[in-house]
Parts: C-alpha cells; structure tokens; sequence
C-alpha cells in the first residue's frame, strides 16, 4: 500500500513576501490569494514587466509604507501606479496598460499593452467573488442558485476587521485609499488611446469615434475584349 504525504514545504520566500504584500492591496487573505492557483504566475508576470530589481524596489518601499499612517499615500506617483497595476493584476487576471508617465519613467523593453496572463487567469480573478457572481462560461454556481439573493457586500471595517482575524494586517486601513492608486500624468497631455485601462474608448462620446471607411471595390475589371 502507497502512503501519500503532503507537500509541506513553504513556499519561495520571494512568492511569500510578494502575496503577503498583496494582501493589502486586495483586501482579500493571503489564503485566499493562494487559493487562486495564479501566485507564481503573477509574481513572474509582474516580475517579467517591471524587471527583478524595480519589482524588489517596490516591495521594498512598499513594505514599511503599510506601517505608516500615510500607507500608500505616501508612495511616489511611479510605485502607486506599479500598486495599481499589480491589484488589477490579482482582480482581473491581466496586466494592465500603465499611465504613459510610468511606462517611461520605468524604461520597459516590453509594449506598453494590456494582456490576460493566461487562460486560467481570468476565471480565477478576485473580481468575480467581491459580488458573488461567476465569469461567463466558466464556474457556474449550483442549479437554482439564481433564485437566491446574493449576500451583501462587506464594508471595509469589516474587511479590516476579517483580515485582523487571521492575524495579517500590516496597517490595512492605510493601504485601502483609492486617491492613493493615481499616477501624476498632466492634464490633456496623453491622447485618449494611450491612458491606462482596458477599453479607453468608453471615456470617447459616440459622435467623436469616425465613420468607418467604405469597403474597397474588388469586383473584377471585365477583360478587355
């Protein structure tokens, strides 16, 4: 008879220090996050867009931030917009497109464009359990659970007060400001196209998008007889 262990080996001490960072910028538990079978992935996507120095230079700073009362409020325009990224990351299973400000100051040898970091990534985004709901085609709740109400959705005491519960809250009430996750970028100085976010053309109004063009007349020339 096979006897089966379990794996009880911790994790990589970069994977560890980089979930138990994102706890704060989540709002979700370390468990959580590792429960989403996407850490590793997401550590090496962000790690493979910022560069292994600029990613340890942000955990760096970001760290002792979440002691302060200033929490992230404190960060530089460049790491809130690296912080911005790496929740939109865990919430919708893909990298998002920087403020322009940051893709320069950054000095990325990769397009500065939003992309899924894998198939399996976006069912498993955070983003589907804030409201209780699933993503299309994949996850379905049971049969007849539509007819039940959703529960309501926490506030943040009491996600201050879950994440205290579990005994990992690094000054979680400073790292929960939404004014905090805002790159500096000068007003009217980036075109519409180039701002961070996955579908900037919903900031256009309808009559601003351009007619498409005709379509090219391909009937064939009659051969000349």
């Amino acid at each position: 008879m096979t006897m089966h262990t379990s794996d009880t080996t911790s994790p990589d001490p970069e994977l560890r220090r980089f979930v138990e960072l994102s706890m704060p910028l989540t709002g979700f538990a370390t468990y959580d996050l590792y429960a989403t079978g996407m850490a590793q992935l997401y550590l090496d996507t962000v790690r493979g867009q910022l560069g292994a120095s600029r990613l340890t230079d942000f955990l760096d700073t970001w760290q002792p931030a979440l002691a302060t009362v200033e929490g992230a409020r404190q960060l530089s325009p460049l790491d809130r917009e690296i912080a911005r990224a790496v929740t939109y990351l865990w919430y919708t299973g893909g990298w998002p497109r920087l403020a322009p400000a940051a893709h320069a100051a950054l000095r990325r040898e990769v397009p500065n464009t939003e992309f899924v970091a894998s198939p399996s990534s976006y069912p498993e985004g955070l983003v589907w359990r804030t409201f209780a709901g699933h993503p299309a085609g994949a996850k379905p709740p049971g049969f007849g659970t539509w007819a039940n109400e959703p529960p309501a959705l926490p506030t943040l005491e009491e996600i201050v007060e879950e994440l205290r519960a579990a005994a990992e809250d690094p000054a979680v009430q400073a790292a929960c400001a939404p004014a905090a996750y805002r790159a500096e970028v000068p007003s009217g100085s980036v075109p519409v196209h180039l701002m961070p976010g996955p579908r900037p053309s919903r900031a256009v109004a309808p009559s601003a998008v351009p007619a498409a063009a005709a379509p090219p007349d391909t009937e064939p020339e009659e051969a000349s007889e």
